[in-house]
């Protein structure tokens, strides 16, 4: 018998599955509504005789592997590793498809995790005054360690001469994104000094990066040095577009209670977590992707978002709460008071973060009062604004309910006769069409605008190395267009393993295009930037990096 015969043999199909999804059943088998597509009447199958699975809606369909794979995102060793864990069965290694191994990797930042750990249970002025912070900030004991916060003390290069001892190599560590090459290139760095961290979870639990917050002012008497907070570069096993924070925590929590609470920071999904509301997760200040929403509607369609006032109306918000009602989620907003953060709240009153909680407004609702809470409905141009703005987002409910009922408000409130406001709905596009055409217009009439600023910021991270690295840190895949999209993945990855582009242009899966177009860059960064100061170069690469960051959350 094979490991794949014996793990199946050991597990029941439905037992596995009820653990994801609510799973009734119907005469000899099992009845669900699909986690794999929105549906109303459930057309999901599980044949506990037949331990196969089939939804009559989608046409997704397999056995117990597959169904990890899918529901999990994840490949098929990684799902046969979960249910040989849970079946209680060794396995060997999968002689599957070619795959690198990255094993390495996960052990390192593991090693990190519990390095930074350890330093915080020290006996030392500096680890007093970070406990002190973070019992003022109300973070329990039970939570410092559930989360497996940590410290990165004084030192230069305590981590990495700790993991050099644990016989792993300098290129293992640099793809780890655990430490940096020093400025004269002789030797290494830690890339985190003088921080408290926050170690950051894939879904299964595994250390794939590091969330770190500044120790000036609170253990330290000195200024921030390199930003209030800094996080591991993109790296093989860290995608920040395909995580959350605290994902691996919450995830079975938000299944159960069927809604996510969505945080800014870091420190708000602990001190949330600490309440009965722990179905929370933060996005550590980025913008939702479609990975993570997608992510999140396996486990619910109910999410609440838990911003301030100013953020919740900021476009990077926006965009994740049209990705979301692109995928038809039940979206909320929870608005929070006079700029506090939700630990602060939590702190002062348990009771009144529920309260908030329990009163938080679909995002339609938000918006209307948002906007008409701006205008003078006295004005006929200001209530023209309002009209404008509203109703290409009343436009996009799917439900005609929905529409006549905001319709009705709207004409209540502005004083305007409904069947006017109708006959304008007709008329109107979704905003996501219009987002739609917005794109259509940006490729055609501003490709060459992006394209030209996206090749002066790679010329220029290709002059310069300090550059590419600052490249690597704040600019996600996401937010770079075709034809440099593609290139600079390629580049992220073989920087973060090599810390250098020496032999870049020997990659073997670098195509034609690919090659000249770095070649290019890579002299176009030396005849613009050669004779060009430090300062003014820096100058610049803030300025363009800015322009790029403001088209793309426009």
């Amino acid at each position: 018998m094979s490991h794949i015969e014996e793990i199946k043999n050991s597990l029941d199909i439905t037992e596995v599955i009820s653990n994801y999804i609510d799973i009734q059943q119907v005469g000899g088998n099992f009845k669900a509504r699909c986690p794999f597509h929105n549906e109303k009447t459930a057309s999901f199958m599980v044949s506990k005789e037949k331990q196969i699975y089939h939804c009559f809606g989608c046409d997704k369909g397999g056995d117990i592997i597959s169904f990890i794979q899918e529901y999990e995102g994840l490949n098929f060793n990684e799902a046969l590793k979960i249910l040989a864990d849970k079946a209680g069965i060794s396995l060997p290694e999968y002689k599957g498809q070619k795959k690198e191994d990255y094993s390495r990797v996960y052990e390192i930042n593991k090693l990190a995790t519990e390095f930074y750990k350890n330093k915080l249970k020290e006996n030392n002025e500096v680890v007093k005054k970070v406990k002190e912070y973070l019992n003022n900030r109300k973070i329990k004991e039970e939570s410092i360690s559930k989360w497996e916060l940590g410290l990165a003390g004084e030192s230069w290069d305590s981590l990495y001469n700790y993991l050099k001892n644990k016989e792993y190599k300098e290129e293992e560590i640099l793809k780890a994104g655990l430490i940096l090459k020093k400025r004269d290139g002789q030797g290494y760095i830690d890339r985190f000094r003088k921080r408290l961290m926050f170690p950051i979870k894939d879904a299964q639990g595994r250390t794939v990066g590091f969330t770190s917050r500044t120790l000036a002012k609170i253990a330290y008497n000195e200024e921030t040095f390199g930003g209030k907070y800094i996080n591991s570069p993109q790296t093989v096993i860290y995608d920040k577009s395909k995580i959350l924070y605290g994902w691996s925590l919450a995830k079975d929590i938000i299944r159960q209670k069927k809604y996510i609470i969505i945080v800014e920071g870091n420190m708000d999904a602990i001190a949330i977590s600490q309440t009965k509301a722990n179905n929370v997760v933060a996005v550590s200040g980025t913008a939702l992707t479609k990975e993570q929403i997608k992510l999140i509607k396996r486990y619910t369609n109910n999410v609440i978002f838990a911003f301030d006032g100013d953020n919740a109306g900021s476009r990077a918000v926006f965009r994740g709460i049209s990705l979301g009602w692109e995928e038809e989620m039940n979206l909320k907003i929870l608005i929070l008071p006079n700029g506090k953060d939700p630990a602060d709240i939590i702190k002062e009153n348990e009771d009144n973060w529920y309260n908030l909680l329990k009163n938080s407004l679909p995002v339609m609702d938000y918006y209307l009062q948002r906007i008409l809470a701006g205008i003078d409905i006295n004005r006929a141009d200001h209530k023209k604004i309002a009209v404008e703005k509203l109703l290409p987002i009343i436009k996009f409910l799917k439900s005609n309910i929905e529409q006549i009922h905001y319709l009705k408000i709207l004409a209540d409130k502005l004083n305007i006769p409904l069947h006017i406001l109708e006959k304008d709905l007709e008329g109107t596009k979704s905003f996501l069409d219009d987002k739609q055409n917005n794109n259509s217009i940006y490729n055609e009439q501003r490709k060459e605008i992006v394209r030209s600023l996206i090749e002066k910021i790679l010329s220029m991270a290709f002059f310069k190395k300090e550059l590419l690295e600052k490249l690597i840190d704040d600019i996600d895949l996401e937010m770079m267009i075709e034809p440099w999209k593609t290139l600079y993945e390629k580049i992220i990855i073989y920087y973060t393993k090599h810390q250098n582009l020496d032999n870049f242009i020997d990659q073997a899966d670098l195509n034609e295009a690919e090659r000249k177009a770095w070649i290019e860059l890579s002299l176009l960064g030396e005849k613009d930037n050669l004779d060009t100061d430090n300062k003014d170069l820096y100058y610049n690469w803030e300025l363009l990096i800015n322009k790029l960051k403001k088209d793309y959350y426009n």
